[in-house]
């Protein structure tokens, strides 16, 4: 797994799990020139979801991937962990691990539900997308409005990815971001997590797994769709999530 750093590795740690449609720290250029004036900022690029393309790994392996890069870098001490979509449920697992010490934690847009029909129903939508990818190029996200916070660098980056996307790994990420099975309720000491969702997000579908875990303050932030008050309103965003920018 290829980890990206940004900042002075002597400052608090903030670690960022990335979404699908925005892979690796093409989900985080609204944040990462704001975070990284006071913070490490660790991005490490999911299995399946990266070029050159790797296989694509379930989500526990992601988690213990990232969980030895940690280890082997000496970071105990987490000040910000934040998953976005899929990367919400890589986040969840890294929260299960109680020897390291996490001050806030936000899962935006949050994949945390069980059911294989909507894990189907997204692989169909998903297929779709990586065949018109693969068929147009460029052209193909530069007309999807889901793609309208891609830099022209990040739209040649997501397009070799998702051109280098094999059938087995459009399989199991689609439906690894409906296999998910929370916990009855998680429980961290001295960790603040927080559960966005915009208020016309597809996402709200997790919200009753969500409340019934019962672990976390939810916010539905009006008039915003999937990741978007990330992109459009990153200060807002980033205090929404428990950061203290100064």
């Amino acid at each position: 797994m290829k980890v990206e750093t940004f900042g002075n590795p002597e400052k608090p740690v903030a670690l960022l799990v990335h979404s699908i449609f925005y892979p690796g720290v093409t989900s985080y250029k609204s944040i990462l020139p704001i975070l990284i004036e006071k913070y490490y900022v660790v991005v490490p690029n999911l299995n399946g979801l990266t070029y050159p393309h790797t296989d694509f790994t379930s989500t526990r392996e992601q988690a213990d991937e990232i969980i030895e890069w940690l280890k082997e870098n000496n970071i105990k001490h987490i000040h910000f962990l934040l998953g976005s979509s899929y990367g919400s449920s890589v986040a969840f697992e890294i929260l299960k691990e109680q020897w390291l010490e996490i001050d806030n934690a936000a899962l935006d847009s949050p994949a945390l539900k069980n059911s294989k029909l909507h894990g189907l129903l997204f692989y169909h939508e998903m297929r779709k997308m990586v065949k018109k990818i693969k068929r147009e190029g460029l052209e193909a996200l530069k007309e999807s409005v889901k793609y309208r916070y891609l830099t022209n660098k990040d739209e040649e980056y997501c397009m070799k990815v998702y051109q280098c996307m094999d059938e087995k790994t459009l399989r199991d990420l689609s439906f690894s971001c409906y296999e998910y099975i929370l916990p009855s309720q998680l429980y961290r000491k001295g960790t603040e997590v927080r559960f966005l969702f915009g208020e016309n997000d597809k996402a709200q579908v997790n919200l009753p797994e969500v409340r019934n875990l019962k672990s976390g303050e939810i916010k539905i932030v009006d008039g915003m769709d999937h990741l978007q008050f990330m992109f459009e309103k990153p200060v807002e965003f980033l205090e929404e999530c428990g950061l203290d920018l100064g």
